[in-house]
């Protein structure tokens, strides 16, 4: 646990290390005195609002996970999802790719003795539709605000194109992990086979076993939930509406500094290229690209002072906040040895 601890704290003091090096390096030529200034009449009310799009980003998350989870678990509560939520953001910020979040978040729910096969499929299906979204809105965004690439480098628009392969590949996988039970098997044996060399020779037949069991428990679950229309369709829309307020938090950011003549079309463009592009940088909480192309894209409507004072305000309230949150989110699981999840078992 304690070895657990340090390893996420040494993930966020190297996030830390690398913004506030990029800043410095970045900024190295900018009048901070300015910059102070530029803080003391930031108007509070707007960083209001952009906190409040970020608690309904997660709140949002949240109704989804809940959604999915009830079909596993007609138990589980709103309070319960949300804070398996958190604790998602938090594994999310302090892993490369965000790949702790969901491993995170299906411990929690095998907790709640949720069969892990099914957890899986609840896990599985939220997150392709969360993918699905993503790529969904960042076309939209690529076909009417291409013109406002015109003046970013070529390296710029080369990640954003891989991170948007990247994203379509993971949903096309993931598809066809939850539609085809032969291709998760095998997967999932591939995986064994090395873990498989530490266990004694008697164990490992039922451990194979318990595996092909819990494959076909994931893969009828898979199918029973993407045959569940009607629910998909709500999540998805929820899901829209989550990016939304997500895309749209540099948008008051600006208005809280008084930048007016930046539209909130052109501003969620930015972000959403933004999103695209830290997404494909192998670093927790994407560390080093969100900075970088944040300053990149913003850089184009904003003078230096307000650009790094608007990069540390994004940076606190999109994903300080979440390692912030998700931390205090976890504080009751670790409190008693034997307590259920949410206590509404």
């Amino acid at each position: 646990m304690n070895k657990n601890i340090s390893r996420h704290v040494i993930s966020i003091l190297l996030v830390v290390a690398i913004s506030v090096g990029f800043i410095f390096f970045q900024f190295r030529n900018v009048k901070w005195n300015v910059v102070l200034d530029v803080l003391k009449n930031v108007n509070l009310g707007y960083i209001g609002i952009a906190c409040l799009a970020m608690f309904l980003y997660w709140w949002l998350e949240s109704v989804v996970l809940q959604r999915f989870g009830k079909l596993a678990d007609p138990t589980l509560k709103l309070r319960t999802s949300f804070r398996i939520t958190m604790i998602g953001q938090f594994f999310n910020s302090v892993t490369p790719f965000a790949s702790g979040g969901q491993p995170a978040q299906l411990y929690l729910l095998t907790r709640r003795k949720i069969d892990i096969g099914l957890g899986s499929s609840v896990l599985l299906i939220k997150f392709i539709i969360y993918q699905a979204v993503i790529v969904g809105t960042f076309v939209f965004f690529l076909i009417f605000g291409f013109p406002l690439l015109g003046h970013t480098t070529f390296e710029i628009k080369y990640l954003i194109l891989i991170g948007f392969v990247i994203n379509l590949a993971v949903i096309v996988g993931l598809i066809t992990v939850a539609k085809s039970e032969r291709v998760a098997s095998a997967i999932v044996h591939i995986l064994l086979k090395p873990a498989l060399l530490f266990v004694k020779k008697e164990r490992r037949a039922g451990i194979r076993e318990n595996a092909d069991s819990k494959i076909t428990s994931f893969h009828e679950e898979s199918v029973r939930f993407s045959g569940n229309r009607r629910l998909i369709w709500e999540c998805t829309l929820y899901t829209v509406v989550q990016l939304l307020f997500y895309l749209s938090i540099p948008y008051f950011v600006l208005l809280s500094m008084g930048v007016t003549d930046v539209g909130l079309m052109t501003v969620m463009t930015y972000h959403a290229f933004v999103m695209k592009l830290s997404s494909s940088i192998p670093t927790p909480g994407g560390s080093g690209g969100a900075e970088y192309s944040f300053t990149s894209f913003f850089g184009m409507v904003l003078s230096p002072e307000k650009l790094v004072m608007g990069l540390i305000l994004w940076r606190l309230i999109t994903y300080y906040s979440c390692t912030i949150f998700g931390a205090i989110a976890m504080i009751p699981f670790g409190s008693r040895k034997n307590r259920q999840l949410g206590g509404n078992r």
